[in-house]
């Protein structure tokens, strides 16, 4: 009896519980440092009870102790390499923002910030958090969670580890999130550098100018008003990027 209950219940909240808490501790949303420890325990508790009680699993007792061990590393493993795509779709936002403070000059203006637990621009801060706002406006952390119940179907309980192709998959991941960070960026980046150029005809034709305290605040001015004219656009490129992330996300636990 007590063995019957430890396979239908306990074991798969235990291994449940190691994804979960593996995706949450890299999540955005939770993995932040301000972010209690103990609030992202309690929600991967709560979400690994209700996915026990409401997924149908069947599980063999694992023959030794490191079985087990085994069994739940590779649950964790799961669980991070899922909240990790997610992160790095997010961070696109974030390095387009900061490519755009390089090109502005605002690379200085980078303060140390706990939430990141490292050093972060203006911009990209800014542009990040609005990524995360406009996630959560278009419900797309319930179609997040939703991806993930369906990765216990996906990606059983107890069973391999990753797949040579998943590799490949994280490459094309990788250097697609850079090349859609620099698009994003790429209308200030332009404009600044026609505004070098610009600025360094000037100094050939008037060298009694000094170009580079008029060009310093130009900079800035025009990759303010560019990000400004940016803004009403931006909402159907971060849909792009969030169908992409589902995309991936759904490739990653198909070829697991």
């Amino acid at each position: 009896m007590e063995q019957a209950f430890f396979t239908e219940f306990w074991l798969p909240f235990l291994l449940i519980f190691a994804r979960m808490a593996a995706f949450i501790a890299v999540l955005p949303f939770f993995a932040w440092q301000g972010i209690p420890v103990m609030l992202r325990v309690f929600f991967s508790f709560i979400l690994a009870l209700l996915l026990t009680l409401t997924l149908e699993v069947e599980l063999s007792l694992p023959a030794t102790s490191l079985e087990l061990i085994l069994n739940l590393l590779r649950e964790a493993a799961v669980g991070i390499v899922l909240g990790f795509v997610v992160y790095i779709f997010l961070s696109t936002f974030l390095m387009a923002g900061q490519f755009m403070d390089h090109k502005a000059g605002l690379m200085m203006s980078g303060v140390f910030e706990p939430l990141f637990a490292g050093q972060v621009t203006t911009m990209g801060q800014f542009f990040y958090f609005l990524a995360v706002v406009f996630y959560l406006s278009v419900d797309g952390h319930h179609m997040l969670f939703l991806s993930l119940r369906d990765s216990f179907e996906m990606i059983p309980l107890a069973g391999g580890f990753m797949s040579p192709p998943l590799m490949w998959d994280f490459i094309h991941t990788f250097g697609s999130v850079f090349v859609i960070a620099f698009q994003i960026a790429g209308p200030v980046v332009i404009i600044v550098w026609i505004l070098d150029i610009a600025l360094g005809f000037i100094s050939r034709t008037v060298p009694q100018i000094h170009v580079f305290i008029v060009g310093l605040p130009l900079r800035i001015f025009f990759a303010l008003f560019v990000f400004m004219l940016m803004l009403p656009l931006l909402s159907g490129v971060m849909m792009d990027v969030f169908d992409l992330l589902r995309e991936d996300f759904l490739l990653i636990m198909e070829n697991w």
